[in-house]
């Protein structure tokens, strides 16, 4: 391996690359980049997400998202957030989320039970724990006199941003990441906030199509809560309603989390090419069986 004494003292982008990659690989990422955070398209970009997501937040189609207006002043200035940042790394990962032989920790359930569903991103580790320990690692690699700061969707940061800044992908219609490669298996993004310029490593994704020419994100989403380029509203999307939703849920609300008890799927499994197999995870409940007896069990 590189020295990281050269590679980031030198900072000689010759050998960063190669150990940048080198890296990522040996700590289980999928995919790599490095950005300045003086970066002039990161400044615009940052702008231009900020504009669209106070509109956003006006509209209220936030919902219930309170903190989303909380963290808000903070996602908008990564200088004010991370002042002592000059570099953000940013890793993808997969955690082996739409794989299908990723194992979960629930029970399978009888044939009678009657069924709900958990979104197949709940397999395996949780994906904070493994971009957090993903990105400790970098951290150590770097070097004890290196201040650095990891993020895996727990700060007020705009990781999908930053990652498509970075050229590590293109955001799609359902407001997820597409890598090139890894349409049928979905990413995790972290971000590792650093106190050095590092040299930039930004890449070109090569998309097998766009997502404008596609749209089964939007066809499949079964409340309309995706539209064509219209941000999305998450007060009538399935993973909100199972999971941010605070309040007592209305009938029509019940009613469009179908058999879902939390997040949702559908606007994953359609990104071509398409799973092969239904990856979510069925968990079934004994004392509500389809059997007419079943109340005699409790």
């Amino acid at each position: 391996m590189y020295s990281v004494y050269s590679v980031v003292t030198k900072k000689k982008s010759e050998q960063f690359i190669p150990w940048l990659n080198e890296t990522a690989q040996e700590i289980g990422a999928f995919s790599a980049a490095c950005i300045r955070l003086d970066n002039p398209v990161l400044k615009q970009r940052i702008a231009e997400n900020n504009a669209l997501n106070e509109f956003w937040l006006k509209s209220g189609k936030h919902g219930e998202m309170d903190y989303l207006e909380r963290m808000y002043p903070e996602k908008s200035d990564p200088s004010k957030t991370f002042p002592f940042a000059k570099s953000v790394i940013v890793l993808t990962f997969t955690n082996q989320w739409g794989d299908p032989e990723a194992v979960h920790p629930f029970p399978m359930p009888g044939n009678d039970a009657l069924l709900g569903y958990i979104s197949a991103y709940a397999r395996e580790q949780d994906y904070h724990s493994t971009g957090q320990a993903m990105l400790a690692v970098l951290k150590d690699t770097l070097g004890d006199q290196i201040q650095a700061e990891a993020a895996v969707d727990t700060k007020a940061v705009y990781e999908r941003l930053f990652a498509t800044v970075g050229g590590l992908g293109v955001v799609g219609a359902n407001d997820l990441l597409r890598v090139p490669g890894r349409t049928n298996v979905r990413v995790f993004i972290g971000c590792l906030f650093v106190d050095q310029e590092l040299p930039e490593v930004i890449h070109t994704p090569k998309m097998p199509f766009a997502c404008d020419d596609c749209q089964a994100c939007i066809k499949k989403c079964p409340t309309g809560a995706i539209q064509f380029g219209e941000p999305i509203d998450a007060r009538i999307c399935i993973s909100y309603l199972t999971i941010e939703k605070r309040s007592v849920l209305n009938l029509k609300e019940a009613e469009m989390m179908e058999d879902w008890l939390f997040g949702c799927d559908w606007c994953t499994v359609v990104c071509p090419p398409k799973d092969k197999i239904d990856t979510r995870i069925p968990v079934g409940d004994w004392r509500m069986e389809k059997n007419p007896h079943a109340h005699h069990r409790y």
